[in-house]
């Protein structure tokens, strides 16, 4: 057996998309030849958690677990937030008026806590891991990001050791959409973009999540770049059943920020509530997750639609799966950001493990579109295309218990992919 050593910020009992990633190749590595370290955090500021991911997490895997010190603390004292209150990034920037002190924070945390707020971590791994890397002797290396902090760890100890190093990136680096909300000055925008270049240069392998944000990545450096998606476990659904409610029923599972808050959907569902009595007879919107404030106090404050909203807050992975099998249609919502055409949310590839219609808003032309019109697994469209989704809409409607051609998702199934990855990973080394 090889060994691989992986770095990563979110690990059970952290919630959320993030921390599956790696959490299934771990799981599924030994099956290929790979036997996985793991170092996560020992106290981490996670924003959100969920137990039951722990079950994945292999009996024999070795962890490791390095402190790490977070300045959340002091963004609380500053913004009037409580001790134990979570912070969820994604809700810094929901378009209100911010008071100077919350203003200041964010001009701390762009400016000065480069590349991200997890930079007080990299110093205190390297420490951690040096001495103990020749006592593993791991055959490669992975840092995963964001937080992106974590590939600088990975730099450090690849020049040290030699051991060949994988940088994979979930998400982009200096191109991401919410720096721009950090009021950032030139010369933090330009050290974003040298970290950034040196981990791209310097990485044996550089991973990606999607084509477009392969290219990307060429472009801003690297010179080895692959693409390993996100994907489903056929594990999370051997026991999934369709269990029609007699309700037309769309399920969104995910964050709702300003950034990817769909306007012109919610005035479509209004119009159709209003104007359709069989709709909205039926009809049924279930949230799950995190949903920015003002979203929700919009959604509410509709007359027709306020009162089908069905708003079920943060809830396990599992749970999750079980809401799918309600689905009529489940909702996928890009970010409106010049760069989202490459952005592939995780439950994306669940959405089609449950063979339910899907409804994509987004950037026409886009990985996700893409994958949708090969598969031909629901309508993808962009955010102010009304006339199709509401067309679209209501054939669905007529379509009796949940009825979907099913398709064959297997290459996105998470052993299918760890099998490509170990492959990758071999020829490294």
């Amino acid at each position: 057996m090889k060994k691989v050593l992986i770095i990563t910020y979110y690990w059970p009992p952290s919630g959320g998309g993030g921390v599956q990633r790696w959490l299934k190749f771990t799981k599924y590595l030994p099956q290929y030849g790979w036997n996985p370290i793991v170092v996560v955090p020992e106290n981490a500021e996670y924003p959100s958690k969920d137990e039951s991911l722990l079950k994945d997490i292999p009996n024999d895997v070795q962890i490791i677990k390095v402190p790490i010190w977070e300045p959340y603390q002091l963004f609380k004292l500053l913004t009037g937030k409580k001790k134990e209150e979570k912070v969820n990034a994604g809700f810094l920037f929901d378009g209100k008026k911010k008071s100077f002190f919350e203003k200041m924070s964010l001009w701390l945390r762009g400016n000065l806590l480069i590349p991200d707020p997890r930079v007080f971590w990299v110093k205190t791994v390297f420490k951690s891991l040096s001495p103990k890397i020749y006592e593993m002797q791991p055959d490669c290396i992975v840092t995963t990001g964001p937080p992106h902090s974590l590939h600088l760890a990975g730099l450090k100890l690849h020049k040290k050791t030699g051991v060949k190093w994988v940088a994979d990136f979930r998400d982009p680096w200096s191109t991401i959409d919410y720096l721009d909300y950090f009021y950032l000055s030139e010369y933090a925008r330009k050290k974003q973009r040298r970290l950034e270049r040196k981990v791209l240069e310097n990485a044996n392998l550089v991973l990606s999540v999607s084509e477009n944000w392969k290219k990307e990545l060429h472009e801003l450096g690297a010179k080895n770049v692959e693409v390993v998606t996100n994907g489903y476990d056929h594990e999370d659904f051997e026991t999934f059943r369709k269990r029609p409610t007699g309700k037309f029923v769309m399920t969104y599972a995910g964050l709702i920020t300003s950034l990817r808050n769909p306007v012109s959907l919610w005035n479509t569902l209004e119009n159709l509530c209003e104007e359709n009595a069989e709709f909205a007879e039926k009809f049924e919107l279930r949230l799950i997750g995190s949903i920015d404030q003002q979203v929700m106090l919009d959604l509410k404050n509709r007359p027709f639609l306020g009162k089908r909203i069905v708003y079920l807050g943060y809830i396990s992975h599992d749970k999750v799966i079980k809401q799918y099998e309600e689905a009529s249609v489940l909702l996928l919502l890009l970010n409106q950001s010049d760069n989202a055409k490459g952005h592939i949310p995780g439950k994306f590839f669940e959405y089609m493990a449950a063979q339910t219609p899907i409804l994509a808003l987004g950037a026409k032309g886009g990985d996700v579109d893409e994958i949708m019109a090969a598969m031909r697994c629901g309508l993808f469209a962009d955010f102010y295309d009304i006339g199709i989704i509401t067309k679209w809409l209501s054939e669905q409607l007529q379509k009796p218990n949940m009825k979907q051609d099913e398709y064959s998702v297997d290459e996105f199934s998470r052993r299918m992919l760890t099998e490509k990855l170990s492959k990758i990973i071999n020829s490294l080394t």
